[in-house]
């Protein structure tokens, strides 16, 4: 099965990477212990370095460390007290996040989108019916759609929170891919945002360690909820991540990403010609909008060895669902890559002329 519904992107001289890191890492016995949360000083100055981005310096003490994005969505939603209350999110959204807010109670609202990401105006409708407390966005580099929300729109959605008193969650898995980024909903809001940067895709998903901003009159919730959550993130990944920053192997590692999912990209731009599909040029992953019901494709794709996404998946209100289907990128080799989306192809507009093949070679 060609795996196109995950999206762990590990590239091959990694494995060389982190094994070269166990044999020279300095011997500490903070490996094997429980560290406290106010920990890692170090590796938070580091933190703090690398995400200042808007020139205002960000302090140490303003980083939390968790276990991963999952982890720090899981905190944002107890120490900020949502579950039970409504957040709003995108017709389409991380259907990690819809699992995470389901299994806490946390009652999600569609909201609309056009090209620059969600509408403002539909948000203020929201929030005139419901007794909205939170928007959950990914703003640069979205999951599914691979979208980045220009700032103009970014201004605007803060304007609408801050008329609202809404809380704002960036997850920004994917940021890392995109070399210009707009600013953070945190840099623009710092009083009412949270910002996720997590390891897992930029690094690997069994790294399990990530960065958390957040508004200063949180800090002790937060502090609590990774306490009882998980007591901390794991040292020695968490001081690896922090040598990694300061070193340049980290940055060197995302470039090297860039470059391979822009790659991967180029291939499907070649192969799935004439086909209407949504992606950012160094994205791992691409939205393929359908002209029949995505859940018969995908099953069917499957019987054929490709295995993707339905937009269903993502939709966290069937009557907002959007047909169409991700396509993940990032964790095949690139042959298996070409042949996934071939197969892929030739499916696509056999299912769009009724015919059983359409011949068509990459």
């Amino acid at each position: 099965m060609i795996d196109f519904r995950f999206n762990y992107p590990v590239l091959p001289a990694q494995d060389q990477l982190f094994q070269d890191a166990l044999r020279t890492a300095e011997p500490d016995p903070a490996y094997l212990r429980m560290e406290p949360l106010e920990s890692f000083p170090d590796v938070r100055e580091a933190a703090a370095r690398w995400l200042s981005r808007s020139g205002r310096g960000l302090s140490p003490d303003s980083v939390l460390v968790t276990c991963g994005g999952h982890h720090a969505l899981t905190v944002i939603l107890l120490a900020a007290g949502l579950p039970g209350s409504a957040v709003v999110v995108d017709p389409l959204t991380y259907n990690g996040f819809m699992g995470l807010a389901a299994f806490l109670g946390v009652r999600l609202l569609p909201g609309e989108n056009d090209e620059a990401g969600m509408k403002p105006d539909a948000l203020r409708r929201l929030c005139e019916r419901e007794a909205v407390r939170a928007v959950y966005l990914m703003p640069t580099i979205h999951n599914p759609l691979g979208t980045v929300m220009p700032l103009a729109r970014r201004r605007e959605l803060v304007a609408v929170a801050e008329q609202y008193d809404l809380l704002l969650i960036d997850d920004d898995a994917y940021g890392y891919l995109a070399a210009d980024a707009p600013a953070s909903f945190f840099e623009l809001a710092p009083e009412r945002s949270f910002y996720i940067y997590s390891l897992s895709k930029v690094i690997a998903p069994g790294l399990k360690t990530g960065f958390l901003l957040a508004p200063d009159r949180f800090r002790e919730k937060l502090t609590s909820a990774i306490r009882v959550t998980t007591s901390g993130s794991v040292p020695f990944y968490t001081k690896l991540v922090g040598r990694w920053m300061q070193d340049g192997r980290l940055a060197g590692l995302i470039e090297e990403k860039r470059e391979d999912a822009r790659q991967r990209q180029d291939l499907a731009r070649l192969i799935l010609a004439g086909i209407p599909y949504k992606a950012h040029p160094t994205s791992y992953h691409l939205w393929l909008p359908l002209p029949f019901p995505a859940e018969e494709f995908s099953a069917s794709l499957r019987s054929r060895g490709v295995d993707v996404i339905p937009g269903q998946s993502y939709s966290p209100s069937p009557v907002a669902a959007i047909n169409g289907v991700r396509v993940a990128l990032g964790s095949e080799k690139p042959d298996r890559v070409r042949e996934g989306l071939t197969l892929l192809a030739d499916h696509y507009f056999a299912q769009a002329t009724g015919t059983t093949s359409t011949g068509r070679v990459a």
